[in-house]
């Protein structure tokens, strides 16, 4: 048993000044005042350091790019045909992208990777531990959300072929289709054959997995919430740019389960881009929405993630809650809130000691854990 003492600890709710972090068997045991430390514990004495739970990042390619390795080893997408609901995205990992070690350093424990926004169904997202070794030993869940995309990437990727999509109408026509088809598939399939397609449509049809709709404008966002409702599906709006001008009716729809705002440090390149603003995640944040915030690595490098968290807080999102965009909202959002996301009682140890206030443009991660095994 160690007991991580005299530090001021973000237990992913609430600061505890001068508390005790006690770690056991890779398991958070408690949380509590340092006068309260268990008898037998060794003492790590952290005074005057910061620890937060371990980041999450709830949007990322990171290791499906590698740094430095070019255009022929991007595999975000499979622009082949736009309906691909069976490809996924830990088959394009790999574990040793040098950016995989700068967001270790920067306190980032566990990622959802995600395919590209070509293809207007994409893909399975799948969740890694950022740990040391074996990439088995890295995986968490291999089919943990159906990537759809909206808006102009699937029009920019189909739009010179001559067939669809060319137009959003053709996008969202695609997507209905497909899940129509595939509800049948669901209540009718007694065959031998097993068709993947269909049954990673299955697991978003049956509320196994939530879908993760890359929705920039306004408009995508409400068709994107529209055919949800249509298929009874729970939803994450992906990137969520335009989501303060939409913000009563995403609040209205009750198969949302928030927003995975950003990459927000970014240049608005394209017209759905135009009214980017850190001030984004503080207003659907107040109205009750739950925000993450992503890194969309490497459109905008993962290593940086606090610091995006930062911006927003600096643009009027309240601490706690920009804090938690970073840790406890996205754990929650990708499905894995039961494990990691805050320092409670029987999670994985999984945390980050900062020299000061993560905010602090000068703080330095000291450490980093992952169930209870320092890593960086």
């Amino acid at each position: 048993m160690k007991a991580f003492v005299g530090a001021k600890i973000f237990t992913g709710e609430r600061w505890l000044k001068d508390g005790a972090l006690i770690v056991e068997e890779g398991k958070i045991a408690k949380v509590l005042m340092r006068k309260r430390i268990p008898r037998g514990a060794v003492v790590i004495n952290l005074d005057g350091m910061y620890v937060t739970p371990g980041l999450v990042d709830a949007h990322s390619h990171i290791g499906m790019v590698e740094k430095g390795a070019g255009k022929d080893y991007a595999d975000l997408n499979e622009s082949s045909n736009p309906i691909t609901p069976d490809v996924r995205a830990i088959d394009a990992f790999y574990p040793d992208d040098p950016a995989i070690e700068e967001a270790r350093k920067s306190g980032i424990t566990t990622v959802y990777i995600t395919p590209g926004s070509s293809n207007p169904i994409a893909g399975l997202g799948s969740i890694v531990k950022l740990k040391r070794g074996n990439l088995r030993d890295m995986i968490i869940k291999e089919r943990a959300g159906l990537k759809l995309s909206f808006g102009e990437n699937p029009k920019a990727t189909y739009g010179n072929s001559g067939k669809k999509p060319i137009t959003r109408m053709a996008i969202a026509a695609l997507i209905r289709e497909a899940f129509y088809k595939a509800k049948v598939y669901c209540n009718k399939r007694r065959g031998k054959e097993r068709d993947f397609e269909q049954e990673a449509l299955c697991l978003a049809l049956r509320k196994k997995i939530p879908v993760r709709a890359h929705a920039h404008r306004k408009d995508d966002i409400l068709t994107a919430l529209r055919i949800a409702e249509e298929f009874g599906l729970d939803i994450v709006i992906e990137h969520c740019t335009e989501g303060h001008l939409a913000k009563e009716e995403i609040k209205e729809y009750k198969n949302l389960k928030g927003c995975v705002n950003g990459p927000l440090l970014y240049f608005p390149w394209k017209v759905e881009l135009k009214n980017l603003d850190f001030e984004n995640p503080a207003i659907l944040s107040r109205k009750g929405i739950k925000v993450a915030i992503m890194s969309d690595h490497p459109f905008t490098p993962a290593k940086y993630l606090m610091l995006y968290a930062a911006l927003a807080h600096k643009r009027g999102m309240d601490e706690i809650e920009a804090l938690k965009s970073v840790t406890k909202n996205p754990a929650e959002l990708i499905g894995v809130g039961k494990k990691v996301g805050t320092l409670e009682p029987g999670k994985d140890a999984d945390f980050v000691i900062w020299s000061s206030h993560p905010f602090e443009i000068k703080s330095q991660v000291i450490e980093v854990y992952i169930e209870g095994k320092k890593i960086a």
